[in-house]
């Protein structure tokens, strides 16, 4: 176990001084940009729940209404999400020319997503969509405020591009490179791991959310309320493990630990999901009881979608990691 801690496996303790500045700056915008995208991206799924909710009671107008209103909320989870990456891709800094690329495509995109809601809800306002700048649903200053947000996103963008050269050089490229994806395992690499990243985006937003609106005084739920906080706190801690310990690894390192993090990872998921599964059978009630103020279309039809794909994330996640554990130890023979 001691070699799980050993400081000479990591990436950092070979870094200077102000490398190793830059890398805890880069760590802390990545988290700062992880919360803020998982509320916007809770608020997407809300949205989406609602027009779901009104197309099966047979409102569709209902549906259509809150469909164009919904437009800026659905699109700042993009133009968040698009700056995050950016900042990940700084802080994998997997050669120059592919932080480059990819800080000029991020900077860019979010721009636009950021331009298009300005523009949205400006063209909103003129044709009817919204009756006033501050219409007080569903937040206090909608949609006053998806304006001033998708301002500090141009803001960015702008500058950032600006300053793109220096961005890139004198940062990321500090630091020590990662090895690149190999670009024929590229597009399954992505998919793959952008759902994992949406499911901790959930889990985490979700466990929050879950704190402030559950219950736990309601003696039937308790058990079920706490297993379902760590069935969500365990996809994002899950992220964050692999992320911020196993990422921040050197290559020898990766390879003497990684079958020993992926056992790790495998317990404790088991565990959480031990303790979900025998609260569900103590209560089968509660996922539509509990759950339904979480995320509402997940829960539709008694259907318990959302925590089961929550569950199975981490599962998968470490049993790969185990494969490629023994895959790599076996080569090293």
């Amino acid at each position: 176990m001691k070699e799980l801690f050993n400081k000479d496996n990591f990436v950092v303790t070979n870094l200077e001084g102000k490398a190793k500045k830059h890398s805890l700056v880069l760590s802390l915008l990545l988290i700062g940009l992880f919360i803020c995208s998982s509320f916007t991206f809770l608020n997407f799924l809300y949205c989406f729940s609602d027009i779901v909710g009104s197309i099966v009671s047979g409102s569709a107008d209902v549906a259509a209404h809150d469909a164009l209103r919904s437009v800026p909320l659905f699109l700042s989870f993009f133009e968040t999400l698009w700056i995050m990456l950016l900042v990940h891709t700084l802080y994998r800094a997997e050669s120059a020319e592919i932080v480059q690329k990819r800080v000029k495509k991020c900077l860019i995109t979010s721009g636009v997503f950021a331009v298009i809601i300005i523009l949205y809800v400006i063209i909103g306002l003129i044709t009817g969509t919204y009756l006033s700048l501050v219409e007080g649903s569903p937040s206090a200053l909608f949609p006053l405020d998806s304006i001033l947000y998708s301002l500090l996103f141009v803001a960015l963008a702008v500058v950032g591009l600006f300053f793109r050269d220096k961005l890139t050089s004198k940062v990321s490229l500090e630091l020590t490179p990662r090895t690149p994806v190999v670009r024929r395992a590229r597009f399954v690499y992505c998919f793959f791991t952008t759902i994992w990243m949406l499911i901790a985006l959930f889990g985490f937003s979700a466990f929050v959310v879950g704190l402030f609106i559950i219950d736990f005084k309601h003696d039937n739920h308790q058990f079920y309320a706490i297993a379902l906080l760590l069935v969500y706190l365990m996809a994002a801690a899950t992220l964050a493990f692999w992320e911020f310990y196993y990422n921040q690894l050197t290559e020898s390192g990766k390879a003497k630990n990684l079958l020993k993090l992926g056992l790790i990872s495998l317990c404790a998921t088991v565990v959480v999901m031990a303790l979900y599964f025998v609260s569900l059978q103590l209560d089968l009630d509660a996922p539509s009881n509990m759950g339904f103020g979480v995320l509402p279309v997940a829960y539709a039809a008694s259907v318990n979608m959302a925590t089961f794909m929550v569950i199975l994330t981490p599962l998968i996640v470490s049993i790969t990691a185990i494969f490629k554990g023994l895959m790599l130890k076996k080569n090293n023979k």
